[in-house]
């Protein structure tokens, strides 16, 4: 199956061992992207071990691994880490299932179904169908044995001289037999020296005494049903590693399309039913818009005629606008991968079924906009109502995308498209800064007389600090908003410097604040911090507030 088992095992046992070291009783940060390098490094080694090289398109997808990878310690609002953390793992996924075929620009979604359960499979069936193999040659080399014992002296001289490589391994791995007894021998010579020379330095360095004091402190024995428990997962790691490189590297190379050609999915209808469906959906959607240019986008006046406030007409009815968007998109691609269009007049009535559809989603996804833009303006801005501004600008660049590979004939980029569109809302939640926009919005808005909810700005990350020290002294604001807003100034600065994490949990966010917070001390200079025994505290005009960030204990 593969040249060079032992050093599969090998790497897929450090790759195992770091995820033990970057995560064990951490939290996640740097540690994620440490992680991907490891794994990808291990990945590129073994093929390189093996002479198999990655497929030449394997090469931006590795990229792009790295990149959300990266992204992860960006950010520390909680839903764009989550989002840059399963890009990074569903792409680096895509990478083993496609690392020797290059074929994920045209997987089509039963290609990832099929392709996700290959994998699993293969990660599980792989490494025993390594262990079988080793078995059956530990049981040729005991034949052999066997032979020698009665007499012969060589178990196969011909077909060692045919075949020089079996001849090489054998020699190898008797090699490698004959090495490993030394080390071990050394190891136990080592160790009662290396425990001799560890007192007498403990004893001349005080520092040292105390780190050496921690290395045999992890040798404790009431630590040994932990060291039990992280070697176990340790193996059961290097189990799945090792079968994931081993896909990565021989089976992605048999790697096949679930369509099997152009004629998958089968075509189930003709341009008649799907003509129906189609023609009865737009007849809806033109009643709807015909409804929205009269009385929504027609203004106030109109809507009060029917009996309902401005305010509670646009506020109605948002979340059902954008699941409406979201079917329509599914039937969409689900109608073209299953209609016949085997002629032209065919394929032209359902290019423009399509794309009068596409328009009037557009006008269905600015009448969504303009309803939540209402909601903010009453409101202010949330990280839901923010999530939803983006995701209905990206359905509409992905229907936009979708209309022309359809007028092109491109179909089987419809896929790809869609998860396209997925990671370039990932990257644009990353981009604007979800908190750091919202305090920015919220805070304007306070400027200009509206009510400002410092509680919700008291619970957005490490993101928003930024711009809360900008408006710690901005005109416009209240003094009690301002008070408000240097309280959390000073909670934070005392709980980041108070923070203390080993360096897997680096992420960026709270560096850069902890270092603008630091900067900027005269901002709170009259508002003092205090420990209790459940955290810290501020006094702010003698009112006592509990500092809390979240997802901190």
């Amino acid at each position: 199956m593969i040249k060079n088992t032992p050093v599969l095992w090998y790497t897929a046992l450090f790759t195992a061992w770091s995820i033990d070291f970057l995560f064990w009783e951490k939290a996640p940060g740097i540690s994620f992207l440490a992680f991907i390098l490891v794994g990808l490094a291990a990945l590129f080694t073994l093929s390189r071990k093996e002479d198999r090289p990655p497929d030449r398109l394997s090469l931006p997808l590795a990229a792009a691994v790295v990149v959300f990878a990266v992204l992860t310690i960006v950010r520390e609002e909680p839903f764009t880490r989550v989002l840059n953390h399963l890009a990074a793992l569903g792409l680096s996924a895509l990478l083993l299932l496609t690392f020797r075929n290059g074929l994920w620009p045209r997987y089509a979604a039963g290609d990832y179904l099929l392709g996700g359960l290959r994998l699993l499979v293969d990660s599980l069936g792989g490494p025993i169908q390594l262990l079988t193999e080793d078995q059956s040659g530990k049981g040729s080399e005991k034949e052999a044995g066997e032979n020698l014992a009665d007499g012969d002296s060589d178990p196969d001289p011909e077909a060692e001289a045919s075949d020089p490589d079996r001849g090489a391994e054998r020699e190898a791995r008797t090699g490698r037999k004959r090495a490993l007894v030394p080390v071990i021998r050394g190891l136990l010579l080592a160790v009662p020296v290396l425990a001799v020379l560890g007192a007498l330095l403990s004893a001349a360095d005080p520092i040292f005494e105390a780190w050496y004091q921690d290395v045999i402190n992890l040798f404790q024995l009431e630590k040994l049903p932990e060291y039990f428990g992280r070697s176990m997962l340790i193996a059961l790691w290097t189990f799945l590693l090792a079968g994931l490189f081993l896909h990565a590297l021989v089976k992605s190379e048999q790697g096949k399309l679930v369509s099997g050609g152009e004629n998958w999915p089968p075509r189930l209808l003709g341009i008649t039913e799907t003509g129906i469906i189609l023609g009865g959906v737009n007849a809806l959607f033109l009643a709807f818009v015909f409804i929205q240019f009269r009385y929504f986008f027609g203004g106030e006046k109109n809507i009060s005629l029917q009996g309902y406030t401005y305010s509670e007409y646009a506020r109605r009815g948002f979340g059902e606008l954008l699941g409406a968007a979201f079917f329509t998109l599914f039937l969409f691609m689900l109608l073209s991968s299953i209609t016949t269009r085997d002629s032209r007049r065919a394929g032209t009535i359902f290019t423009g079924l399509t794309a009068s559809l596409t328009a009037f989603i557009g006008v269905i996804l600015v009448s969504s906009l303009q309803r939540l833009a209402l909601y903010e303006a009453a409101y202010g801005f949330t990280r839901l109502r923010t999530y939803s501004h983006l995701c209905i600008l990206w359905i509409g660049a992905l229907f936009l995308g979708l209309l022309v590979l359809e007028i092109t004939r491109r179909w089987e980029h419809f896929t790809l498209a869609a998860v396209l569109a997925v990671l370039g809302f990932i990257l644009t939640l990353t981009v604007i800064n979800v908190d750091g926009f919202i305090a920015d919005r919220n805070l304007a808005r306070a400027v200009e007389g509206e009510t400002l909810d410092v509680h919700y700005l008291n619970s957005l990350s490490a993101d928003a600090v930024p711009r809360l020290i900008q408006a710690a002294g901005q005109p416009g604001l209240t003094a009690d908003q301002q008070k408000q807003i240097q309280a959390e100034l000073a909670c934070w600065a005392v709980m980041l410097n108070d923070r203390s994490q080993p360096w897997q949990s680096f992420t960026l966010p709270p560096y850069r604040a902890r270092r603008l917070l630091n900067q900027n001390r005269e901002l709170w200079e009259d508002i003092r911090a205090y420990r209790t025994t459940s955290g810290w505290s501020v006094l702010v005009d003698g009112d006592v507030r509990v500092c809390w960030i979240p997802g901190w204990d």
